[in-house]
């Protein structure tokens, strides 16, 4: 008897789940927040150690952490386009919204799967695996 139970409320917590995800599926396509590109707002550059210099700046900002991490610190990177004020989180969606199209975006698309990609160090040629792609693409 308990095993019956247990198989009918099984069986309704399957359907009930099935049926939350076939109606997602009925939601209009709409662009959200995330979709677009969105630059930090009036960014303080003395808050903001410069890690490497390229076709990209690459900043980093460090925050003291709270009770959730430890009270370790919270490290979160940035990056500015060469010759731009705007300063943007430093992820490969964002990077990809800004290049998003041309041999930029095959260079990002074929060479970082992700975002920690984009923080290795090339040390034979002395910066960011990042810039260095960046920089070996013809602009013709």
């Amino acid at each position: 008897m308990k095993n019956f139970k247990f198989s009918i409320i099984l069986l309704a917590l399957l359907f009930s789940k099935s049926l939350a995800q076939a109606g997602s599926f009925n939601t209009p396509n709409t662009t959200s927040i995330q979709d677009s590109l969105i630059a930090i707002k009036n960014p303080k550059l003395s808050d903001f150690k410069i890690l490497g210099r390229g076709a990209i700046i690459i900043y980093e900002r460090q925050r003291p952490g709270d009770k959730l991490n430890l009270f370790k610190p919270i490290v979160t990177h940035y990056f500015s386009v060469k010759g731009s004020d705007q300063v943007y989180l430093f992820t490969l969606e964002n990077l990809k919204k800004i290049y998003r199209d041309g041999r930029y975006f095959d260079v990002l698309d074929t060479r970082f799967r992700i975002d920690s990609d984009l923080l290795v160090y090339d040390a034979i040629h002395q910066q960011y695996r990042i810039n260095y792609y960046l920089s070996k693409v013809d602009p013709a």
